[in-house]
This record gives C-alpha cells, structure tokens and sequence, in this order.
C-alpha cells in the first residue's frame, strides 16, 4: 500500500470518507459473521445467513456431484470404491 501524503483538509476528509465507506459497506466482519455492517445493521441478518447456508449447500451438492463424475470417469468397469 502505498502511503497518502496529504496536502489539505479536504484531501484528508476525503480519504477519511473512503476509508469509512470500505470498513462500513465492503469489509466482512467477523464478529457480525462474516457480513459487512450496512447489511447486517439495515437489512435483515437472519435472512442474509439463511441465503448465504442455502448457496453453501448447493455448492456441496454441486461439488458432490461433480466429485462422483470424476471419479466414476477414472474408475476402470467394474470396480466399486
């Protein structure tokens, strides 16, 4: 990262700004799990998580899949692992 030399209030206002704007609109944080605050103190956390397990899901299920392909495809006939 390369350091901002500021040269005037403004610049430094601004800068201020865009830091607030990342931690506060695109930083996940941790102890919200793993949501950014806007969307966990203006929307409804709950709901977020919920969407968020049901896209983990499917993506087990499409990797299982996947997996099972892969592996039936490598397999010689016959052969049960």
């Amino acid at each position: 990262m390369v350091p901002i030399i500021l040269t005037d209030y403004d610049q430094a206002m601004h800068e201020i700004f865009k830091i607030v704007e990342y931690y506060n609109h695109k930083r996940r944080h941790s102890s919200l799990n793993y949501l950014t605050p806007i969307h966990y103190f203006r929307r409804n956390p709950e709901e977020l998580l919920r969407i968020r397990e049901s896209k983990i899901e499917k993506a087990r299920i499409l990797r299982r899949e996947r997996n099972m392909k892969e592996r039936k495809g490598g397999e010689t006939a016959g052969t049960v692992s």
